[in-house]
């Protein structure tokens, strides 16, 4: 029978592969979304367009694209129960708080501004405002669980789980 703390590490996994899945499906629409308007792009030759496309998809796609390859390999280091595991959750949902506590609290502000947008007639781009809390919350989410989880469940490194 499988201990309570086993149960959270596996769910802890499960949460790293789909967090990780989510963000290596935004790159890949982000990249798809670049080649999209290639087509549209009025100025400049074929070869041109093709590489400004390419160096847009680059930019904007890498990052989530390669946080979503890591957090598809610290999920399969969390179900393997790699050695180090403990210090590669702290050190990454450590670097990872800081920018979504930001983008957090840049959700709130936009909402707000939002609001008084709206409220005076404009605010068409509203919506937009709650991307930064739709990035946020589940990266501040999956941060403190992993954190604590590390912190309390997962052993030492040289000690056996």
């Amino acid at each position: 029978m499988r201990t309570l703390s086993n149960w959270l590490i596996r769910g802890l996994s499960i949460c790293h592969f789909a967090w990780g899945t989510i963000l290596l499906l935004l790159a890949a629409w982000i990249i798809i979304s670049a080649f999209h308007v290639l087509s549209y792009m009025s100025s400049g030759a074929f070869p041109t367009r093709l590489l400004t496309a390419m160096i847009l998809a680059l930019l904007h796609a890498a990052p989530f694209g390669l946080l979503g390859l890591w957090m598809v390999s610290l999920g399969r280091r969390t179900w393997k129960g790699h050695v180090r595991l403990r210090k590669a959750l702290i050190v990454t949902h450590g670097l990872l708080l800081p920018p979504g506590l930001l983008a957090v609290i840049l959700g709130f502000y936009g909402m707000r501004a939002a609001e008084r947008s709206a409220s005076q007639g404009g605010g068409l781009l509203s919506p937009y405002a709650v991307v930064p809390l739709l990035i946020g919350v589940p990266l501040v989410l999956l941060a403190l669980l992993a954190i604590a989880s590390a912190l309390t469940i997962v052993p030492k490194q040289g000690t056996s789980p």
